[in-house]
Parts: C-alpha cells; structure tokens; sequence
C-alpha cells in the first residue's frame, strides 16, 4: 500500500514537472524572441539610417536598405503579435503586415543574390548596359506584389471578413508555390552560381572575393537555415490539427528562429566590413560601405586585362 502511495506520488510529482516545464518554455522563448527582436530593430534601424544619409547609393545598397526596411517591419510586428492576441482585429492586421514584411524581405534577397550573379556571370553587361534604376525599379515591384499577396490573403483567409476555407487553400496552395517553387529556388541556384564562380576566379587569379560576396552568401544560408522553415511551417501549422499548447510553443520558436534571421543581416554586414581593431575607430557608416563594395580591394593598384571582372562578386 504505501509502495503504491509512493509511486502514485512519484508519478504525480513527474506530472507536474513536466506541467510546469509546458508553462515555462513559452515564455522563455518568448522572452528571448522579444529581445531578439529589439536587437534586430536596432540594428536594422542603424542600417537605414546609415544608407539613407548617404547621397549616392549602389544598386546594392539599395537592395540593402529595402531589406533592412522589411526586417525592421517584420521585427516590429514579430515583438507586437507575441503579446497581442486581442482585440482580434488589431492582431489580424498585425500579422498580414507581419506575412507582408517576410514576403518582401525573401523576394529582396532573391533579387540580391541573383543580381550579384548576373554581375560576375555578365560582367560588361552588368557595368556599361544594366539600366541606370533597375534596383528601384525591381525593389518597387517586389513591395508591390508582397503586398499585392498579403491583401488577397486577407481577402479569403481572414476570420474577419469570413473566408471561405477552400478559398483559403487555394491562396496558401499559391503561396507556398512562390515561396518553394520560385523565390528560394532562384535565390539557390544564384547564390550557389555565384559560390562556383567566384572560387573557380579567385584560384585561376590568386585573389580573394570581395566582402560583398561574403555578405551576399552569408545572409542566403542563415535565410535558409532560421526563417525559410518558418514560412514552410505556417502553411501546415494552420491546416494540421495539433493541441493549443503545442501550436503555442511552435509560434515562439518560430518566431525566435525567424526573429534571428532578420537580426542577422546587420551582424554580417558590419562583421564582414570590419578590420579588426582599426574598425573601432572607424564611423559605422565607413565599416558599412567597405561591406557593401562592389569592387575588390586593391583593384586600382592591381589590375588583370582579363578576368578581373570575375571577382566583382
């Protein structure tokens, strides 16, 4: 008797760990999604404002200011929807900002990679006959079809305006294809191109790539490892039908794995620009350009009549 009052009590204590540990991870995650995300829009914000008060801008630094201005927004709307399930309405809006913000921040950094390789695949082209506004001209369109998704998603999956669940499929079914079918394939295929060129380059000529190249791969693997399962994972979580407290713990650790996505984009820009401790003298803005360059280091002092071109990646 008292044996089986001392395992019933056993097992009751076990229970109520593992309650506990249910009630805990939420919020710690949550708690470590948030100050990621207050890190990621501060650094974020220093980034627009570095570029924005610069007079003439490459066409990669504009691509990274739009970039810098989705994971801002997407940031901002991450740490509000953690705390912020009612009113319904303002949630709702706050998430399809959220979904809009993660659209365009994905097809920006498609259109960086690609355009990268563009410019070692086609490097004449890409340096006398590019058009002269091609970065905003394909940074205003992606804006426009990311929220050209998000009002139609609003339009037949919101609870609010009473879609219609078929509807609402076909929409996620849509959207899904854009982001596995097109967006992260061509930035794939782009950003591996660019990796087989750049080394096949720089072993033919003995130089090294430049820091925009880094930056450009660097921020394409940490997408695909922290914030691509994110997006994947909101087409299935909505459709499966898992316990509330497991869809709970998901959400924080998506939103913590997409949170770091985001925040690491100004990580790797200011740690691929640097130059040891001569950086910490160095205005930010300074440690920013030399990331941002297009050309390689030195290319004044030492330039090849052929092949040169190749390593402007």
């Amino acid at each position: 008797m008292i044996k089986n009052i001392n395992s019933e009590h056993k097992r009751t204590s076990q229970l109520d760990k593992g309650l506990d540990t249910l009630d805990t991870a939420p919020e710690v995650l949550r708690s470590l999604a948030t100050f990621t995300c207050v890190c990621g829009m501060i650094g974020n914000g220093l980034v627009v404002w570095l570029l924005s008060c610069r007079g003439q801008r490459t066409p990669f630094c504009t691509y990274v200011l739009h970039l810098a201005i989705a994971d801002f927004l997407f940031l901002l709307c991450t740490a509000v929807t953690l705390y912020l399930e009612t009113p319904v309405l303002a949630y709702e809006v706050m998430e399809r900002v959220r979904s809009f913000a993660y659209t365009a921040s994905l097809s920006l950094l498609t259109a960086i990679s690609t355009q990268r390789c563009l410019s070692v695949l086609f490097p004449i082209w890409y340096k006398y006959h590019r058009p002269q506004y091609l970065s905003a001209v394909v940074c205003a369109l992606l804006w426009a079809l990311s929220l050209l998704m998000s009002v139609v998603a609003a339009l037949f999956c919101s609870e609010l305006w009473l879609g219609v669940e078929s509807q609402c499929l076909t929409v996620d079914s849509v959207f899904s294809f854009l982001v596995m079918g097109i967006f992260t394939p061509v930035m794939v295929l782009s950003s591996v191109t660019l990796f087989v060129r750049v080394r096949r380059s720089s072993r033919q000529w003995g130089r090294r790539p430049t820091r925009l190249y880094v930056v450009v791969l660097a921020s394409v693997v940490v997408f695909l490892l922290c914030a691509l399962p994110v997006g994947i994972s909101w087409f299935f979580l909505y459709w499966l039908d898992l316990p509330q407290e497991q869809k709970t713990l998901f959400r924080y650790v998506a939103c913590l794995s997409s949170a770091l996505s985001s925040s690491a984009n100004p990580v790797i820009y200011f740690v691929v620009g640097s130059q040891g401790r001569r950086s910490l003298r160095e205005p930010l803005g300074a440690v920013l350009r030399r990331a941002l360059r297009e050309e390689p280091e030195g290319e004044g002092r030492e330039t090849p009549s052929t092949g040169t071109s190749d390593l402007g990646a």
